[in-house]
């Protein structure tokens, strides 16, 4: 399985969210967008009509009420939509829908919902998020005993891609690895670094050392 760094953009404006990618060009392979709606979390990130360059893969991380809407709006900027499962009273259909508008799927547990909400949809998806802070801002506690669930995952499904997202600087990241997962969502330890460059290297050293 592929092994990602990925760095997590909250933004309330266009130049913010320029200065960003600017950032992270050239560095990273995917960057996660966290749309957020002042609702399911209590922050607001990217609820604007941004616009984006093609150079990157984009993950839109959607911490909304109704995911749905902002994927018939917005599925034409991003390659992923990661979809929580807490938001969806339909998650088959919902599934159906966002590969129906050519996107890929991940379904996304909060620290505080269990893993079978998930378990029976994953042939069905490209990859599950767990997150290991709870949702809504940079800067989260890290909470260890989400990666159990990370285990457990792993322990169903030994090929389907496990994101983690929350907390995520080089030492969770790779107790995060050693539990299973491989994609590793970055958003304060990046961005908020002195040598942006050189955290983005020390995560990906961490992951790259470390044996699930």
């Amino acid at each position: 399985m592929e092994t990602l760094v990925i760095p997590a953009i909250i933004a309330q404006t266009q130049r913010e969210l320029d200065w960003m990618l600017d950032m992270v060009k050239g560095k990273v392979d995917r960057v996660m967008l966290d749309v957020m709606d002042g609702e399911f979390v209590a922050n607001v990130s990217l609820d604007f009509d941004f616009e984006i360059r093609n150079e990157l893969e984009y993950e839109a991380h959607l911490m909304v009420e109704n995911p749905l809407d902002w994927v018939e709006k917005n599925a034409e900027k991003v390659n992923i939509a990661i979809l929580h499962i807490e938001t969806l009273e339909e998650v088959e259909a919902a599934i159906d829908y966002v590969k129906g508008m050519g996107l890929k799927v991940t379904l996304a547990l909060n620290p505080e919902t269990k893993i079978n909400n998930v378990t029976h949809y994953l042939s069905d998806i490209e990859a599950i998020l767990v997150m290991t802070v709870f949702p809504g801002k940079y800067g989260g506690k890290f909470l260890p005993e989400t990666l159990e669930k990370v285990r457990s995952i792993r322990r169903i499904d030994e090929s389907i891609p496990i994101e983690v997202d929350g907390g995520i600087n080089p030492r969770n990241a790779r107790l995060a690895r050693e539990s299973g997962a491989n994609l590793f969502a970055s958003g304060s330890y990046i961005f908020k670094s002195d040598d942006l460059n050189r955290a983005v290297n020390e995560l990906k050293e961490a992951v790259m050392y470390a044996e699930p």
